[in-house]
């Protein structure tokens, strides 16, 4: 499992504030987190000089409101086991470089945000982190459940994949009650299969006969450490594998989704790969996890590099 000792979660001081709260706690009791860090980050803070003058404390009173806000939503909600240190940062200008100073400068292993349901495809914020930190991201929705029973994790046999089931079983093998573990392989029928004599049935059956030998290949790699993982294989017939993977954690009544990204190599975050970007695009009501390895954040080299 990947360590997840250091905690960062953007608080806004709205309802969402609640459900970060509870879902940190979850994470803290399943993962023996070592530091919290809630933030809130004003937007925009434009004040004309002359009141600035004329009300001199008037910044400084406010951000100390808003460290109070998040210190009585963490007394009243936050239910953890554990004994992490809590830290309380309030921040006024652009939240993900402000998110991605701290992810720098305090080694966060997972950043955690809110998805509200007003906002479609989860706002700047969430698709920002995604593709430029440099740790894992947790997706939370509004109303979200406060256990976990059951975690989908989509495989395509990578290294990637590998991770996310890794997390998969950690967040298992550390919960009081048992967690269901479902992997799942969307495969396809390529296209030009007719050049083969065979019909579009018959190559699907030879897609899912080589995936389960993939599968046997590459659950033999990976230490359960006694979790049961249930392995199902979904055909993709519409070039549609994110409705696929939506649809089967609706279906499996999942109350999370953990994949992992696709970077070009550890040091560079920019790229999350296509399942996991369209994945967060999609108003998914269920926790999205992103495992990332940690490395460092992507920069301006980095876009350079890869237009």
């Amino acid at each position: 499992m990947y360590k997840l000792d250091k905690i960062l979660i953007g608080l806004d001081q709205s309802d969402m504030d609640i459900d970060l709260v509870k879902a940190a706690a979850y994470i803290c009791n399943v993962s023996n987190t070592k530091e919290i860090y809630f933030i809130n980050v004003i937007r925009d803070f434009h004040m004309p000089d002359e009141l600035l003058i004329e009300f001199p404390d008037l910044l400084k009173k406010g951000l100390e409101d808003r460290k109070a806000a998040m210190q009585q939503v963490v007394a009243d909600h936050f239910d953890c086991r554990k004994d992490p240190k809590i830290h309380y940062l309030v921040d006024k200008g652009q939240p993900t470089k402000i998110f991605m100073k701290l992810i720098e400068k305090e080694d966060i292993d997972l950043v955690m945000v809110g998805r509200k349901k007003e906002k479609k495809g989860g706002g700047v914020v969430i698709h920002r982190l995604a593709r430029r930190a440099g740790c894992s991201l947790l997706i939370v929705p509004q109303n979200v459940k406060e256990t976990v029973r059951t975690i989908l994790v989509p495989i395509d046999f990578s290294d990637h994949a590998s991770n996310a089931l890794d997390q998969a079983i950690g967040v298992a093998n550390n919960s009081k009650s048992e967690v269901k573990i479902i992997a799942q392989n969307v495969y396809h029928v390529p296209t030009g299969y007719h050049y083969t004599g065979k019909t579009f049935e018959e190559f699907a059956e030879v897609m899912k006969k080589n995936a389960k030998k993939s599968y046997k290949a590459f659950i033999k790699e990976i230490d359960t450490k006694g979790q049961h993982i249930e392995e199902i294989y979904s055909l993709d017939k519409g070039e549609d594998p994110i409705k696929l993977i939506y649809d089967t954690a609706k279906q499996m009544d999942a109350d999370g989704i953990i994949l992992g990204a696709k970077g070009r190599s550890t040091t560079t975050a920019l790229f999350i790969g296509s399942t996991a970007e369209k994945l967060i695009n999609v108003d998914v009501d269920i926790p999205v996890m992103v495992v990332r390895p940690k490395g460092r954040q992507a920069g301006i080299l980095d876009y350079i590099r890869e237009i």
